[in-house]
C-alpha cells in the first residue's frame, strides 16, 4: 500500500496529505506557544459577506473568486479547517482514482488527467465539510444592531427641543437593552418635542431620525 502511494503517479495526492499533517503539527505547536496559525491564515482573506440565498460571497464585486469563497463557506468558518478539508478531499479523490484506474484498466491516470479531476471532485466534498462545521461550531453572539432597527422604537429627548427644523439629542434602547444617543427631529406638522416626553421614532433622514409623539396608553 505504501508503495501505491508513493507512486509517480500519486505524488500530488500524497504531498496534499503530508501537507495537511504538517499543519496540523504547526497548528498543535502554535497553540502551546499561543500563536494561531489559523488566526495568520483569516488575516490574509479580507471580508466577504455571503449572500445566504445564492451562497456567494460579495467582496465590491461578484467575480469568480468572490463566488468560490462564498460557495466554499470561506468566512463562515476558519479558513484553515476548509484547507485542510480541502487537502484531505484533494489526497483522497486522486488516490481512490488512480486505485480504481489500476484495479479496472492496470494503470493509473497521468497527472495532467487525474490532479484536475481530483480537484474538481473535491470542492463539493470540501463545501459539505463546510456546511456541516458551520452548523457544529459555536457561533459568536452579536448585540449590534443596524440603525434602520431602531425605527418604530421609543425614544426620549435627552438635550435640547427637537422640532421639524431643529434637532435633539436623544436616547433610544434596542431589541438588546443597550442605550444609544441619536439626533432626532419632529416629523412635519408634529412636534415641537421637549425632554420627558416619549416619542415614536418613524424613519431616519441621513444622520437624523424622524419622530412624532408615541401613542399612550
Amino acid at each position: 500500500m505504501l508503495d501505491f502511494i508513493l507512486a509517480d503517479a500519486n505524488l500530488p495526492f500524497a504531498v496534499a496529505i503530508a501537507l495537511m499533517l504538517i499543519i496540523g503539527l504547526f497548528e498543535g505547536l502554535g497553540t502551546l506557544m499561543g500563536v494561531g496559525f489559523g488566526n495568520m491564515l483569516d488575516s490574509l482573506i479580507p471580508d466577504y459577506d455571503v449572500n445566504p440565498e445564492f451562497d456567494v460571497a460579495e467582496a465590491g464585486s461578484n467575480n469568480a473568486l468572490s463566488r468560490l469563497l462564498g460557495w466554499l463557506r470561506v468566512g463562515k468558518i476558519p479558513l484553515l479547517m476548509i484547507l485542510i478539508a480541502l487537502l484531505i478531499a484533494f489526497g483522497c479523490c486522486g488516490l481512490a482514482m488512480n486505485l480504481l484506474s489500476a484495479s479496472l484498466l492496470g494503470w493509473m491516470l497521468p497527472l495532467w488527467l487525474s490532479v484536475p479531476a481530483a480537484l474538481i471532485a473535491s470542492l463539493p466534498v470540501t463545501r459539505g465539510v463546510a456546511r456541516i462545521l458551520e452548523a457544529i461550531l459555536p457561533k459568536d453572539e452579536s448585540t449590534s444592531v443596524s440603525l434602520e432597527s431602531l425605527i418604530g422604537r421609543q425614544a426620549f429627548i435627552t438635550l435640547g427641543e427637537a422640532s421639524s427644523e431643529r434637532s435633539a439629542e436623544a436616547r433610544v434602547t434596542d431589541q438588546h437593552g443597550t442605550t444609544h444617543y441619536i439626533l432626532l427631529q419632529a416629523e412635519q406638522g408634529h412636534g415641537p418635542f421637549t425632554p420627558g416626553k416619549p416619542l415614536l421614532l418613524v424613519r431616519r433622514s441621513e444622520n437624523t431620525f424622524v419622530a412624532i409623539a408615541a401613542a399612550q396608553d
